[in-house]
């Protein structure tokens, strides 16, 4: 039986959703998403990330807690944030 090796304990670890979550906070505090405007959808962000639609859609979910977008129904997430 062969044993995964450990991981490293000395480097930073950011899971993937949180570091989409900062990187769309950041264009949404830069202006490239301003106020009104739609960020990408979860199938888009997953793609563009190689990451699973659950995974893109936990980022979203992590901007919509901290204020930047909303999200209502069906409709994509809207940005709320106003610097």
């Amino acid at each position: 039986m062969q044993v995964a090796p450990a991981p490293d304990l000395d480097t930073d670890y950011t899971p993937r959703y949180i570091a989409i979550a900062r990187q769309l906070r950041m264009r949404v505090e830069d202006g490239t998403y301003p106020f009104g405007s739609l960020l990408p959808s979860s199938k888009r962000l997953a793609v563009a990330h190689d990451v699973s639609p659950t995974t893109a859609l936990h980022a979203l979910g992590m901007l919509i807690e901290s204020g930047h977008a909303r999200h209502i129904g069906s409709k994509p997430h809207q940005v709320i944030w106003q610097g």
